[in-house]
């Protein structure tokens, strides 16, 4: 149902009217500023169509949200558009509604179309919601004017997995004055806790010609976009339902495969399904069967330069959902992962090779006020790396304490190689104070683990320091991992060691500059043995500056020690021998914005390294030249010329994105590296027709291209084709 065109233009021009004036006419205390709006309920046959036209009927009741300001370039200004949202909900969805005016419709930047794009380049609007009360996780949706949907999860404040997808429908457009945004999530896509009065709630825009941010809450340039020190509150949201609670994600994978050494050729024919229980609204329990993991996109192309295994982050949908329940230790594990006690992508991974989850179960979500996770999987045998099936489980319980803090747990028991019975447990306390010394954040994080089971037993603490501010920043960190700390179902490259990082950078806003910010400090990284004897450290200086336009330049010195007691060879082949060493090294860095059509970036390092000289290069360009388009290159080159030999390292990716509709996506990866001599494509075709249902097909090629005769032997090894239908039903 639609209202006559005449009430619809009186109606947005006094709306228009409104939300032009000045965010507020007295100064804002913005350490303590928290604004509120009540959702106003409506009946579910009153729901207002989802197609970017705020003239359903239903609009004009919902709670209004017009006092917006800025965050960048001036805290606390009034912004450059007005912006004005709507947020009403029934028994099932929350609608919100965003009115983004603008003077200049035809400056309005908006390149992408794709899924879970990259909105910092784009004109955008976000939402952050926070059903529990955490002030620190939660469930992040956004859109930008061509309707292209993004979602993801916001861990602890600091951490982003866009890699989280759920099913919610949005719609944008552009208007003669502006353009307009709706989203309807379903209460089913989000854990809540039911008795609680007021969830947290975060809106902003960015508008992306002036590289401005505004913000309904939390204005504080020091504070990023995931952060949820201090947000506004939505309340007036009762009586809600999640249906029966019961979500079954039904999958059938039609896959064909050709070894292109001994001419085999493997048809195969699979179903899958996650199934997944809210047994309250707060609590979800998940079960997987014969989980199919094809649509997971290619892990980064990675070559190893130094002593240490690399690490790989977790892309895979089941084990993403509701993951912030599972992180510990807070901003100890910031910098690096060595020690973590549970790491998911050990489930159905060993040794980067993948092996089948006959099925897992999960707990996530909150009893009472606190936190749970719980996880348990059947792995199955994979006798070409010779490994038999394994029972795998991990849970983490945490709590909060004092006003913003939170006290926590972590046990794991698995070894996912099946080598060692191990297990291990941990505690861990996240302490956080806002607005101290006057602007600033306090964090006090400690965690200690044990790893017992099979072999000797050992343990690892660690304790971070940290003070963030507009102006002044600081972090002290500390961490004693011991010899034989084992987290098998976790991750740990390094161990018997004490390591103890420092930094501390000071930010300046210079008025009427070209430069929009800027940036100086200093850091330090030492790492002793168990004995206190010094095995590496580092120490060295930036300066970052950044322009109007989000441009950055950056400019840092490292001084080198490091003391190698055996011996090892970069990227496996150029032997480094026992031995002390000492070296500078310097490095430029140039970024230029992907707003425009055309984007770069390029970083120079150079300097000494094992008693020889480094080069590195790395180089990246992209291309939007319509919204419908996308490609990536980079480049990274590493030349290490040391008394043992020289070596060149070359990896390269090409990435291209071809968006028919936002819901409706091909894109394709193409990598290679000239160490493993390996090249692949991998080609994957999402369509959603709508949310819940999925037509994906996917293809992808393994050949191995030899450096010396490059480009003409080319040895192609293996390729496949798979098509997965997909459906959810929800009741």
């Amino acid at each position: 149902m639609r209202v006559a065109g005449g009430v619809v233009a009186a109606s947005v021009m006094l709306a228009g009217a409104a939300a032009a004036q000045p965010a507020s006419e007295t100064p804002r205390d913005f350490e303590t500023y928290t604004p509120r709006v009540d959702a106003v309920r409506i009946a579910e046959e009153d729901a207002p169509v989802i197609d970017g036209d705020l003239s359903d009927p239903a609009w004009s009741r919902a709670g209004v949200i017009d006092e917006f300001y800025q965050v960048e370039p001036v805290q606390g200004a009034t912004p450059s558009q007005p912006t004005r949202a709507y947020i009403m909900y029934d028994r099932k969805h929350l609608y919100v509604g965003v009115y983004c005016y603008d003077s200049e419709p035809d400056q309005i930047r908006h390149a992408q179309m794709r899924r879970d794009l990259q909105l910092r380049d784009e004109d955008g609007i976000r939402i952050l919601i926070d059903s529990f009360g955490t002030f620190r996780d939660t469930y992040y949706f956004a859109m930008n004017p061509n309707g292209a949907r993004g979602d993801g999860l916001g861990e602890n404040g600091t951490t982003f997995r866009s890699e989280w997808n759920t099913i919610w429908r949005g719609k944008a457009r552009i208007v003669d004055d502006g353009w307009i945004a709706e989203f309807a999530i379903p209460f089913q896509s989000i854990s809540f806790d039911a008795s609680l009065a007021d969830w947290n709630l975060q809106i902003f825009r960015t508008i992306r010609r002036h590289n401005e941010e505004i913000r309904w809450s939390n204005i504080d340039q020091s504070r990023g976009r995931i952060d949820m020190t201090n947000p506004g509150r939505l309340g007036g949201i009762s009586d809600i339902q999640s249906g029966l609670g019961l979500e079954v994600q039904a999958f059938v994978t039609g896959s064909a495969s050709y070894d292109h050494i001994t001419d085999d050729a493997d048809f195969e024919f699979d179903p899958s399904s996650n199934i997944f229980y809210k047994i309250t609204p707060a609590l979800t329990g998940s079960l997987t069967f014969n989980t199919d993991f094809s649509d997971a996109p290619l892990d980064s192309r990675q070559v190893n330069t130094g002593r240490f295994s690399l690490f790989f982050p977790e892309t895979r949908d089941f084990f993403l959902q509701d993951a912030a329940v599972f992180e510990f230790g807070g901003r100890v594990f910031n910098d690096t992962k060595n020690g973590l006690p549970f790491f998911s992508r050990n489930i159905g991974i060993v040794d980067n090779q993948p092996v089948d989850i006959i099925a897992g179960a999960k707990l996530s979500g909150k009893v009472g006020p606190a936190s749970v996770g719980a996880i348990s999987a059947r792995t199955g045998a994979a006798d070409v790396i010779g490994v038999d099936g394994q029972f795998l489980s991990a849970a983490r319980v945490s709590v909060p304490v004092l006003a913003e803090s939170k006290l926590g747990a972590v046990f794991t028991n698995g070894d996912p190689a099946g080598v060692v019975d191990n297990s291990v447990a941990g505690v861990d306390f996240q302490y956080k104070r806002s607005n101290m010394f006057g602007e600033g954040t306090l964090f006090a994080d400690i965690a200690y683990m044990r790893s017992f089971g099979d072999g000797p037993d050992d343990d690892m603490a660690g304790l971070e320091v940290a003070y963030r501010s507009q102006r002044w920043n600081g972090t002290l960190r500390v961490r004693d991992i011991g010899e034989d700390y084992a987290p098998r179902l976790g991750f740990a490259n390094r161990t018997g060691i004490r390591r103890y990082n420092a930094n501390f950078w000071r930010t300046y806003r210079p008025q009427n500059s070209f430069i929009r910010a800027a940036e100086t400090g200093a850091w330090t990284n030492l790492i002793t043995d168990l004995n206190d004897t010094r095995i590496d450290h580092f120490y060295g200086a930036w300066v970052e500056v950044e322009n109007h336009d989000g441009d950055e330049f950056e400019f840092n010195y490292e001084r080198g020690y490091v003391d190698i007691r055996e011996p090892f060879s970069i990227a496996g082949e150029l032997p480094v021998p026992v031995g002390e060493y000492r070296w500078n090294q310097y490095e430029l860095s140039l970024e230029l914005t992907r707003a425009r059509p055309v984007g770069a970036s390029i970083e120079v390092e150079w300097g000494g390294v094992f008693g020889g000289d480094l080069l590195e290069i790395e180089s990246s360009l992209s291309l939007r030249p319509i919204k419908y388009f996308e490609l990536i290159a980079e480049h990274e080159y590493s030349r290490f010329d040391l008394p043992a030999g020289k070596i060149g390292i070359h990896i390269a990716s090409i990435d291209t994105i071809i968006a028919f509709t936002p819901d409706m996506t091909l894109s394709t990866e193409i990598q290679y590296d000239n160490i493993s001599e390996a090249f692949a494509v991998f080609s994957r075709f999402s369509w959603e027709p709508v949310p819940e249902r999925e037509i994906f097909l996917s293809f992808g090629h393994s050949a191995v291209i030899e450096r010396e005769n490059f480009p003409r032997d080319y040895r192609a090894l293996s390729s496949g084709l798979s098509l997965r239908l997909g459906h959810t039903f929800r009741l």
